[in-house]
């Protein structure tokens, strides 16, 4: 059988979850961790020894494996930070590598089309890391949308509330930042930790199976609650997509209470109901009731296995790719065209405080806030919230470039 060698760059945070995922696939016999960057030796001794004595070879720079690795490395993994996804990704393509890129795959639309225009100038292939759009659950929901036994889609709304405490915002020099270094990376819960379920309903909506569907409006709406960080922790996005569907989106980590990703699709036919367990019930209007799950298919190694069946060109097509997440990149630069600032919450509304070694903010009646806003398919000002801005529409069907130093016409 021929096996995809990975490289890895980084050995901690998240380069640990890919090498992780690499490892536990090896016994399939489709893929080795070959190559693994490691740039701070001293704080990484351990790590090192050890993954030198399985036979991975140690880098010591970017530049080290890109220069030397090229015969036996096929893929390189990029679990980087936000705004080094776009010019990593390019160069690694351009020195004859493909790529597995984190989500989200670039901060802006144009970084993203400089990836996509890599790809057609390199013959290279870059997958990015949605791993949820690899999912059995959603990819099975998507088929019976695309078979049009939910009817023509009106509406697909999510809501979700992840608290994220100090120890969250401190965990790299970037967390929280809107602008880091002179790079744009929007590090909120839009464009970072929730970003899988707003990508998610774009994917559903989409015109094919690895299509995504553009959008024409967004209105949004971006707020600040922790009082250290640049970023906004607490959103809410109306969009509406070129074939007609509107989009909702509720998001917070300035919350007491956890409510994991839940979304609701409404068609002309019947609804269908998906949780973050991945439990998926359909109701028709004819009567019929259609449920699944996962089917215990973990879609963090699914993205891994995507990349090597493209690699060793079993299948045609990668799931998720820079052209499919584009629109989420443009929903998410349009939100912040839309809410043209972020609106930071009044303290009277806020508690900050210390709990079982960790530093809380709450924001007052959030997680009341979500599901009345969920429930009504309207943005936090429409519905009279005290703190709450009204934002405008904007036009994003042709969307090429996001400034937020510009102010852009609507």
């Amino acid at each position: 059988m021929n096996k995809v060698y990975f490289a890895v760059v980084g050995i901690r945070n998240f380069a640990a979850e890919h090498i992780k995922f690499i490892k536990q696939l090896e016994n399939e016999g489709e893929i080795k961790l070959a190559g693994i960057v490691v740039e701070d030796r001293r704080k990484n001794f351990d790590l090192e020894k050890k993954f030198k004595k399985e036979g991975v070879e140690i880098f010591y720079s970017y530049d080290d494996l890109l220069k030397n690795a090229r015969d036996f490395v096929d893929v390189i993994t990029l679990p980087t930070a936000i705004h080094t996804h776009s010019e990593m990704a390019i160069k690694a393509m351009k020195y004859g590598y493909n790529v597995l890129l984190e989500k989200p795959p670039a901060a802006t639309v144009q970084e993203v089309d400089k990836i996509i225009e890599a790809e057609k100038e390199t013959g290279k292939f870059c997958s990015i890391g949605f791993h949820m759009i690899h999912s059995r659950s959603i990819r099975k929901l998507k088929e019976i949308i695309l078979q049009g036994k939910l009817g023509q889609i009106k509406e697909i709304s999510c809501k979700a509330i992840w608290p994220r405490y100090r120890s969250y915002y401190t965990r790299n020099e970037w967390a929280g930042k809107s602008i880091y270094n002179g790079h744009i990376i929007l590090d909120g819960p839009i464009n970072n930790a929730l970003a899988h379920y707003l990508n998610n309903m774009l994917y559903l909506i989409g015109p094919s199976m690895n299509e995504s569907i553009d959008l024409e409006t967004v209105r949004a709406e971006l707020y600040r609650a922790h009082t250290y960080i640049e970023t906004e922790d607490t959103s809410c996005i109306e969009a509406k997509a070129i074939n007609g569907t509107k989009i909702h989106f509720y998001v917070t980590h300035a919350s007491n209470k956890k409510l994991d990703p839940y979304m609701v699709i409404e068609g002309t036919k019947g609804k269908a109901y998906w949780d973050f367990s991945e439990k998926t019930t359909i109701l028709l209007n004819n009567g019929e009731k259609i449920e699944f799950d996962n089917e215990g298919i973990d879609p963090h190694l699914e993205v891994f296995r995507i990349v090597a069946k493209k690699h060793l060109g079993v299948i045609d097509e990668l799931y998720s790719t820079p052209k499919n997440s584009r629109p989420f990149v443009v929903a998410v630069n349009g939100a912040y065209d839309s809410a043209e600032k972020i609106v930071p919450i009044p303290k009277n509304f806020i508690k900050e405080y210390e709990e079982e070694n960790e530093y809380k903010t709450v924001l007052n009646n959030i997680d009341e806030i979500i599901d009345e806003a969920f429930e009504k398919k309207v943005l936090f000002s429409d519905i009279g919230i005290t703190w709450a801005r009204a934002t405008k529409e904007i036009k994003v069907k042709e969307y090429k470039s996001f400034n937020p130093f510009l102010k852009k016409d609507a």
